[in-house]
């Protein structure tokens, strides 16, 4: 059940969304003026472009996903919005962990990134893997992880600027590596944890038959 405080989580996650596409758009010039790290970027403009493309759909196709008058009502929608997302995840994940042995501040952001991408990459494919074997609940739960750590690419922007401010640029840019996705993946556990504490207990005979029985209509 969708409450006024699920709602209002859910639209800040969409503007945050939003307000990620707008202020990557200034890559597209492809005005190395507008780069973070020119001296980087310059070199790997392609891996960049390919990076921020994949993450902006991922990032806007992703709360779509949780809507569940979508999933209900335009099952064939939700696919096709979740091969978008998969697909978006992934490139960006692929392309982050290209990116990501030339971050800003040496070894720390450079593993922070890189474990950012792993973690990507996995809660992704194990999403997909779940679905695949009619395991609902378990997609929706990987899923969840999965985004939590695609929207580190918008708190990574709500952090930097302050965190800069208070640390230093090279020292502030190596915090933000690891403060962009570890506290949305500790939000995302809790929200699994604290959804399944309140669904009612499904016998396993039934909750067997309940998997069983999609797999024998493909």
């Amino acid at each position: 059940m969708w409450t006024a405080r699920t709602r209002l989580g859910w639209s800040l996650v969409v503007a945050g969304a939003v307000l990620l596409a707008a202020s990557a758009a200034r890559y597209y010039t492809l005005d190395p003026d507008v780069y973070f790290q020119r001296e980087v970027y310059e070199d790997k403009t392609v891996g960049l472009l390919t990076h921020i493309t994949a993450m902006i759909l991922a990032a806007l196709a992703g709360p779509l996903q949780f809507l569940r008058p979508l999933r209900e009502r335009h099952l064939g929608l939700h696919r096709s919005l979740g091969r978008i997302y998969c697909a978006g995840a992934i490139i960006g994940a692929l392309s982050g962990l290209y990116l990501a042995p030339s971050t800003a501040s040496g070894a720390v952001s450079d593993t922070g990134f890189t474990s950012l991408g792993i973690g990507v990459l996995i809660t992704t494919t194990v999403g997909l893997v779940r679905i695949r074997s009619g395991d609902v609940q378990s997609h929706r739960e990987w899923m969840t992880r999965s985004y939590a750590l695609i929207f580190a690419a918008v708190t990574l922007r709500l952090y930097v600027a302050p965190l800069q401010a208070a640390l230093g640029e090279h020292d502030g840019y190596a915090f933000v590596a690891w403060a962009c996705w570890v506290p949305n993946l500790l939000v995302a556990e809790w929200l699994i944890r604290s959804r399944g504490r309140r669904r009612p207990a499904v016998p396993s005979r039934v909750s067997a038959t309940a998997t069983e029985r999609p797999r024998s209509r493909t």
